[in-house]
């Protein structure tokens, strides 16, 4: 399968790194273990157990990074608590999330096709990383009723100020549909009273629901 996309690796400070990641497309059996990072010490190899280095919601990338900030004898230990993997790995994060941007805002018709595979590493990534949610907020699509795909964030209604609070004005609603055919009745009610609905139909969803409900409690 051809990769969903590629993100390139380059910078010299405040570390050294080099490298290409991609994002696989996920088949239904999907095997997490053959989704391999390799990593490299000025083009050793090292090793392809790169937890630490590539945040878990990143896990399924695949590809190759070389530095030789990383030595060659390189322990779970060491990748916990070495200030430049740390960087790297908020490096790598950072890349990513300004790939997804790059792709929402230049193509976004390839960035839709593509949301099928990524949007529950997107999710998980938000609820795990705030830094990486502050910066995809705006990119993180639902289907609506119509079929078409819509930020979430846009559903968000206005702040709620402390004296709208005090008159009893509450944060607009959001409805959402976990089953199209279970809850076929409720999908007409909304249409037929001029409301719109997102769908929800993925495990991570109410997690994540609950955790846009959290990061905005006086505008969801």
């Amino acid at each position: 399968d051809e990769p969903l996309f590629w993100i390139h690796l380059n910078v010299d400070y405040p570390f050294k790194l080099t490298g290409i990641l991609y994002f696989p497309k996920i088949r239904s059996n999907i095997d997490i273990n053959r989704y391999k990072i390799q990593l490299y010490c000025n083009q050793v190899f090292v090793t392809d157990s790169v937890e630490g280095i590539v945040p878990d919601f990143l896990m399924l990338l695949q590809g190759v990074i070389d530095s030789p900030d990383i030595p060659l004898n390189v322990s779970r230990s060491y990748l916990q608590s070495d200030s430049n993997v740390k960087k790297i790995s908020t490096y790598i994060t950072k890349k990513v999330a300004d790939k997804l941007i790059e792709l929402y805002k230049n193509d976004k018709e390839r960035y839709e096709n593509c949301w099928s595979d990524i949007a529950t590493f997107v999710k998980f990534g938000c609820i795990k990383d705030d830094d990486f949610y502050k910066k995809v907020e705006d990119i993180v699509i639902y289907k609506n009723l119509a079929g078409e795909y819509i930020p979430v964030s846009s559903l968000y209604g206005e702040e709620l100020t402390d004296e709208d609070e005090k008159n009893g004005k509450e944060p607009q609603a959001v409805y959402y549909v976990s089953d199209a055919d279970k809850q076929a009745q409720y999908i007409k009610m909304f249409r037929d009273a001029g409301l719109d609905a997102i769908f929800c139909d993925t495990y991570i969803d109410p997690h994540f629901l609950s955790y846009l409900e959290y990061k905005n409690p006086r505008r969801v």
